[in-house]
């Protein structure tokens, strides 16, 4: 995806021809294997953390590139950085890890001086945000909001499920006991290693997954922690393969890849906990390299978390337009419908008594059945 307001900065997507003021940056690597099907002679400059990095240059050599540790300038998980553009301006950018795996990065952009995040990129699944909240440096910059969000909304339409490791793990041990063999676990090589991992930390599976010798090398480039892997003296019950490897026996029936129930596109749940974190003015979707070039409609659930949201009120405008976030808003019980007691209908001087309003104010209360035909851009 190229920047429209930054052409020279392009995302998760590396470019057929070599241009010496390109910035490419690399957030994630899932579907790298399908938009790098002819390699460029000359690699841009790439912009990513040290395993992201490791593991994009190991898949490049393996398929004869000409790249070297030169063609990456490697950034610090969650510490700032300066890119001055061509034209003389400055950016300060930061990228940030959505897992302890450090394979899916988010992209945050802003001015030099601090203010308003400009962008906030995000394509895949981002599954550990709690962790990354204990960063102050993160804290600090979403803490002043964000003017343009941008999220992978291919699966936006698609029904929330709970992701049950422990379920999943179950079931491919039942499914490899009715085979009487291993399960094999065919799955892409890039992008789903933060699934494997969590299948391996399972009761069920830990010590009892082995990854085929091309898988094991792409996984190393991530973390050398191997220890919830294949165990001495534990019986083998998953074997993981990569869907484009020769090492699966043909006889053998891959376990489906949609009971794994995880995947590297995110989910509906994973969009609006950015939406509601960020609470962005404006939502855009990302365009995938193998997409038509349609960018896909951001759906009514998510806009509503966007900062200027605030659907039409029945009885009109109020004087005064107040921002109060959703989530603080409380519907107070009307007096009408309160019956009266003994007290108050002998006295009803007392409640005809005139009230003095300093300063008239009207809040906006969220009606969610009427989102979908009112909406205030």
């Amino acid at each position: 995806m190229r920047l429209k307001e930054y052409p020279e900065i392009i995302v998760d997507v590396i470019p057929k021809l070599y241009e010496s003021h390109i910035k490419v940056f690399i957030t994630h690597l899932y579907g790298m294997e399908e938009q790098v099907d002819r390699l460029p002679k000359k690699f841009c400059k790439m912009y990513t953390t040290q395993p992201l990095a490791s593991q994009l240059l190991y898949y490049l050599r393996t398929r004869g590139g000409n790249i070297s540790e030169q063609d990456f300038h490697i950034l610090r998980e969650a510490q700032p950085f300066t890119v001055r553009l061509s034209d003389g301006k400055r950016l300060e950018l930061m990228l940030c890890a959505g897992n302890d795996l450090g394979n899916s990065l988010m992209l945050l952009v802003r001015k030099v001086h601090g203010g308003r995040l400009l962008l906030y990129y995000s394509a895949v699944q981002q599954d550990d945000l709690c962790l990354l909240m204990g960063n102050v440096t993160y804290q600090e910059w979403i803490a002043k909001g964000t003017e343009v969000l941008f999220l992978n909304l291919q699966a936006v339409d698609e029904p929330f499920n709970h992701v049950d490791f422990e379920e999943i793990a179950r079931g491919i041990y039942i499914y490899g006991e009715s085979m009487k063999r291993p399960t094999v676990l065919k799955v892409p090589l890039l992008g789903y290693e933060y699934l494997i991992k969590r299948l391996a930390q399972t009761l069920t599976l830990y010590g009892h997954i082995k990854m085929s010798n091309a898988y094991l090398d792409n996984y190393r480039c991530l973390t050398s922690d191997l220890r919830q892997f294949e165990v001495a003296g534990y019986v083998v019950s998953a074997k993981v393969v990569a869907s484009n490897s020769v090492d699966c026996d043909a006889q053998e029936k891959p376990y489906p890849l949609e009971k794994l129930q995880w995947s590297p596109v995110p989910n509906r749940m994973n969009l609006i906990q950015l939406c509601s974190l960020l609470r962005p003015l404006h939502i855009n979707g990302i365009v995938a390299f193998h997409a038509s070039g349609n960018v896909p409609p951001v759906p009514q659930f998510l806009k509503r978390f966007q900062l200027k949201y605030s659907p039409k009120s029945k009885g009109g405008l109020a004087e005064e337009q107040v921002d109060v976030p959703e989530t603080q808003l409380m519907h107070l019980p009307s007096q009408e419908n309160i019956p009266q007691t003994q007290t108050q209908q002998e006295q009803p001087t007392l409640r005809k008594q005139p009230i003095v309003i300093i300063k008239q104010r009207q809040l906006h209360f969220v009606d969610y059945d009427d989102d979908d035909d009112n909406e205030i851009e």
